[in-house]
């Protein structure tokens, strides 16, 4: 496939430039085309979702709300959402991890992708990478599908609620695409149909302008009572399942001979619901069918959608007979990965880990198909039944399965004014920018990437922020701590807050120097050595001295907080040294990615767990109660994703232990227990305490 201008320039903001990007195009452009090539090319800390299991699985992907953790409530986009989203996601570390690296998301079928739906994603990232006043936490975003083809789900009680936020359920009017528009580029070469008068037709339905002659056209293929015959290859497309299985069921039912049964191999998770085809298929010699994936092998035999007759049956292959082109395909059993992202500790790159696997024949019983699942595929011939149709993306998409006007046959008529599309989405085509205009627009963001890159190298904030993050933990965790402890934290603020300071007077320079266009390469290549010099020299120092660290604690949740901190801390600094030490000149943004990504974490032995105080007898009166309550905590803290000093510190736990409260208004006076944490964990501690005064004998308080 020879690829467009739009196709190329799409992928240039994709990979050179941070610009959000919304690639859409009709039926048959090329969108999923590049979806893989990006995924290929990149070389961004890079994750795929998708509004659906099946989509993600298509994809390459996973499921937005399985990478987000989304509540399958609607998200009202307010201080108060934004605080019950936070609470009902509950990501737990490895996930943050995931999301906290994330340089490019890619967003699939954006056009089923409720408004609300991405400003929870919004402000999920915000919120998890620390970057509130970016849009999604600074991730780049690329968005792609066809507003043209299937909407958002929303039922009446969701959309009478999002409507006092949203102007519609569509992904363009969330507050994260209305305050900052993405760069909106349209693959407009239509591959899958070649026939210029269907592609008129075609286009004239998606823009709510069918002339008389195009719906007499569409209407000359109206034939209610056509039945294709037994060796066509003839595909029904209906609006609802049901309708789908019934047909394929009695066609099958027709058939002579016995029937066969094909088990699908199912290993690790695999959700019934993303099964790519039937978990047990029931197949005849004489059953129409469709193959749902494309071929690995070279030259490609079969594409995702092509249908066949099968001709014979083995145990490990099935051969079809293809009218369309006269050919016999043998099929054997294919297999599809579903998979989870992880962040390798070692290199600190977004991995794929398959974590489940569905091995089965890739074929679907295909005398009829509903809509929905046959977005994305394409047909030579297709029979549409599309009189319940529930919206005018599913009429479209319908109709552009087909590669001609010829190979489609209609059981009802097209009515136009169940073809009408949305005028919002008419509205959002208009802001297509000119080509030139894209043009001038590419380079400009691939400067200012260029300049947005040098500055992750030279800025210090991220790490600042984390340590001062962790110096506030420590605070509240200060009392069970070595003395050394506090000296040593204030002497590494002390090198970060001094490291900040040179970074962010850097950086002005950098800013001046990028005013010009183009920008004077030889000064340019010099401030950076000078900065790479200055700064290596204290990165090696700072690094050195978290390495050193002497800090010890007898507790070991607040050791595990410290050690994970440092070594953090430790894991950028040591990313920033090994790119400042490999850079070449003159630097390239995409130099900085190529270096990251060869990047291996160093080992650094960090752990303030002190076993020898930690053995030491705890001085409390009731010991064995101060140990369930420490229990108890760490539950709460393991089931709500909470640091167990945010729930009670040792200390807080030790008092309890000491003075029994039994009462809420005595629970008040335990240090470390305000009103706040006896609302909400009070309950919880105070039964413990109860049960323990009971099975103790334990004086009753009233």
């Amino acid at each position: 496939m020879k690829h467009t201008d739009n196709y190329e320039i799409a992928l240039s903001f994709a990979l050179q430039t941070n610009r959000n990007v919304f690639l859409t195009g009709k039926a048959g452009t090329g969108k999923t085309t590049f979806l893989h090539h990006l995924r290929k090319l990149t070389e961004k800390q890079t994750a795929v979702v998708a509004p659906t299991g099946v989509a993600a699985i298509n994809a390459g992907g996973v499921t937005m709300h399985s990478l987000f953790q989304l509540p399958f409530t609607p998200f009202l986009p307010t201080d108060e959402g934004i605080k019950n989203l936070l609470a009902k996601s509950k990501i737990r570390s490895a996930k943050r991890k995931i999301l906290q690296e994330l340089e490019l998301l890619i967003i699939d079928e954006i056009s089923m992708v409720r408004a609300d739906t991405l400003d929870a994603i919004d402000g999920l990232l915000r919120h998890i990478r620390y970057r509130h006043r970016e849009p999604f936490g600074g991730v780049q975003v690329v968005f792609i599908g066809d507003m043209f083809q299937l909407s958002p789900v929303i039922n009446d009680e969701e959309r009478r609620l999002l409507s006092a936020y949203y102007p519609s359920p569509y992904f363009f009017h969330s507050y994260a695409i209305s305050q900052n528009q993405p760069i909106y580029i349209e693959l407009e070469k239509v591959y899958r149909q070649e026939d210029t008068q269907f592609v008129n037709i075609l286009n004239e339905v998606r823009n709510n302008c069918l002339s008389d002659k195009s719906l007499k056209a569409l209407q000359s293929r109206y034939n209610p009572t056509f039945v294709p015959s037994a060796d066509d290859s003839y595909i029904t497309l209906t609006t609802h399942n049901y309708k789908a299985d019934r047909i394929n069921a009695e066609e099958l039912d027709k058939l002579p001979g016995r029937t066969s049964l094909f088990k699908a191999t199912i290993e690790g998770e695999f959700y019934e619901n993303n099964y790519p085809t039937e978990e047990n298929l029931i197949l005849k010699k004489g059953a129409k069918v469709m193959l749902i994936k494309n071929d690995t092998e070279t030259p490609r035999r079969f594409y995702n959608g092509k249908i066949g007759t099968i001709t014979a049956i083995e145990e490990d292959t099935i051969i079809l007979e293809c009218p369309e082109d006269n050919s016999t395909i043998e099929v054997g059993r294919m297999e599809w990965e579903n998979i989870r992202y992880h962040v390798d500790d070692k290199t600190k790159q977004i991995d794929e880990n398959v974590i489940g696997k569905f091995t089965q024949f890739p074929l679907r019983l295909a005398w009829a198909i509903t809509i929905h699942k046959s977005q994305g595929l394409t047909f030579e011939k297709a029979v549409i039944d599309a009189g319940q149709a529930f919206t005018a993306g599913q009429v479209y998409v319908a109709l552009s399965r087909c590669r001609t006007l010829e190979g489609m046959v209609l059981l009802s008529k097209i009515n136009p004014y169940s073809i009408e599309n949305d005028p919002l989405i008419l509205e959002h085509e208009k802001q297509k920018p000119l080509p030139e205009s894209l043009d001038q627009e590419l380079e400009r963001s691939r400067h200012t990437f260029r300049i947005f890159t040098l500055k992750l190298l030279f800025t210090f904030n991220g790490s600042l922020g984390a340590f001062n993050r962790l110096k506030k933990n420590m605070d509240e965790m200060a009392s069970s701590f070595n003395q050394e402890t506090l000296p040593y934290l204030q002497n590494v603020g002390k090198q970060f807050e001094d490291l900040h300071e040179v970074a962010t007077k850097f950086n002005r320079q950098l800013d001046q120097l990028f005013q010009d266009f183009p920008v004077n390469e030889d000064y340019l290549t010099e401030r950076i050595e000078a900065a790479c010099t200055f700064f290596l020299e204290k990165i090696d120092l700072l690094i050195k001295t978290i390495a050193d660290s002497p800090a010890t604690t007898d507790s070991r949740e607040n050791a595990k907080v410290y050690n994970e901190g440092f070594k953090s801390l430790h894991e950028n600094l040591s990313l920033q040294r090994y790119i400042m030490r490999k850079l070449q000149h003159p630097f390239a943004a995409e130099q900085y990615f190529n270096l990251k990504n060869k990047f291996v974490v160093p080992d650094v032995k960090i752990n303030a767990y002190s076993k020898a105080k930690a053995s030491k007898t705890i001085a409390v009166k009731y010991p064995n109660l101060y140990f369930k309550l420490l229990e108890l905590r760490n539950q709460i803290s393991d089931n709500d994703n909470i640091p167990v000093y945010l729930i009670a510190a040792n200390k807080t736990l030790v008092e309890m232990a000491d003075f029994l409260p039994l009462t809420e208004k005595e629970l008040l006076k335990i240090h470390g227990f305000g009103k706040i944490k006896v609302k909400k964990y009070g309950t919880y501690f105070l039964d413990v305490i109860k049960e323990f005064c009971e099975d103790n004998e334990l004086r009753t308080k009233n």
